[in-house]
């Protein structure tokens, strides 16, 4: 296990769904909230996607609204906690708007993180929104920095549930829903969503504020926003039966593996047994990134699909095992990256048998096999074939 020590386990565990962190703080008429008082909106810069909490009108300032937060945002940020530091600063940029120095903090956060993928959705939506021209260029420059470098720990963030603090949220929000204050319910209840996106009940009155606000489409869009980063997460069957009353709201995600997988995780959450054994799950149209993981074989393989409205898509864990029998004397393998072409990958000394992905073309692959000495090497030509065993001798 030593090859993967340093990145198999933790690949899985990170559950992000908004994305940016800390840098040079934006003035404060940079498209955020940092002069939002009551009657206004985050949302100048934001373009017309923006989700309604951007762009509702509340009675509320919204510095005021969620100034609690900010005290132990910049506490979890200077502790380098990131795991708490994230969503209270995803919570912040849904009160004060994607183009303040909020959401330039979130960006920064999570590249310190190490989270590269969602660094580059964060800063992308930070020089989307911010009116400040060297603010855009510099989160344009972030863009393409971490656009072309490598993310080793990527998946290793686990967000903390911070349920103390989206309960705050919760109950304000049920407050401002009674007084008829329903932009302002709104913008609470998703913020209570970015601390702890799981808490039971809250969905329910998330969904009725929509309706209050006659926001039929942006129920949906919301909803379908959750299940597609939560498919599997504790309010995801209520919301699964929401979407499964439209026709095309809901698609098909099939799971297959060549060689069994000890866990399978989709978009961060781990698979159910329930749904591995059906082999099938239904899902919001989107993009689904799956890791079949399997510590007995050192094989951490990821793999992609796009699901459709009313459509089936496969997601297929195609990989070999290859079988070090190199004896008298003894030897390592070296095989080339199936998704790098000329690359080597030492397969180590770990383990006699390690998973290797198989190409999609089915194309041969170089090997190279050498003793500890280098006094003897050869090179080869192989061909891996799905859930079958490659021995290799000398």
């Amino acid at each position: 296990m030593d090859r993967l020590a340093s990145v198999l386990v933790a690949m899985v565990l990170g559950t992000a769904l908004v994305g940016a962190w800390p840098g040079t703080p934006a003035r404060a008429d940079g498209g955020g909230a940092a002069d939002a008082g009551p009657g206004q909106t985050v949302g100048a810069g934001a373009g017309v996607d923006a989700p309604l909490y951007d762009v509702v009108t509340t009675s509320a300032a919204r510095t005021t609204m969620s100034e609690f937060l900010l005290a132990p945002a910049r506490k979890a940020a200077r502790a380098r906690d990131w795991a708490r530091a994230v969503p209270l600063y995803q919570a912040l940029v849904v009160a004060r708007g994607p183009g303040g120095a909020e959401a330039q903090e979130l960006a920064r956060l999570w590249a310190l993180a190490g989270q590269n993928t969602d660094a580059v959705l964060a800063w992308r939506a930070f020089a989307g929104a911010t009116r400040d021209d060297d603010a855009r260029r510099a989160a344009q420059g972030e863009v393409v920095r971490l656009t072309g470098a490598s993310d080793p720990s990527a998946g290793k963030l686990e967000l903390a549930v911070l349920g103390k603090e989206a309960r705050t949220c919760f109950g304000r929000g049920r407050t401002a829903f009674r007084k008829g204050q329903f932009a302002d319910a709104l913008v609470y209840f998703h913020m209570g969503y970015a601390l702890a996106p799981d808490l039971p009940g809250f969905l329910r009155e998330l969904g009725a504020t929509y309706d209050k606000l006659g926001a039929q489409a942006g129920k949906r869009e919301f909803y379908r926003r959750y299940l597609t980063q939560r498919p599997f997460g504790k309010t995801a069957d209520l919301i699964r039966a929401e979407l499964g009353r439209e026709r095309g709201g809901l698609g098909t995600l099939e799971i297959r593996s060549s060689l069994p997988c000890t866990q399978v995780w989709i978009n961060r959450q781990l698979v159910p047994a329930r749904a591995l054994a059906t082999g099938a799950v239904a899902v919001a149209p989107g993009t689904y990134k799956g890791l079949c993981f399997n510590p007995r074989y050192e094989i951490a393989l990821f793999e992609y699909a796009e699901v459709a409205a009313g459509q089936r898509a496969r997601l297929t864990f195609s990989w070999a095992i290859v079988v070090n029998q190199l004896t008298q004397p003894l030897g390592r393998i070296s095989i080339e990256d199936p998704r790098a072409p000329g690359t080597m990958m030492d397969l180590g000394i770990s383990a006699p048998e390690i998973g290797v992905l198989v190409p999609d073309d089915g194309r041969p692959l170089r090997m190279v096999v050498r003793d500890d000495s280098g006094s003897r090497r050869d090179e080869r030509t192989v061909t891996l074939a799905p859930g079958k065993r490659l021995v290799v001798t000398w």
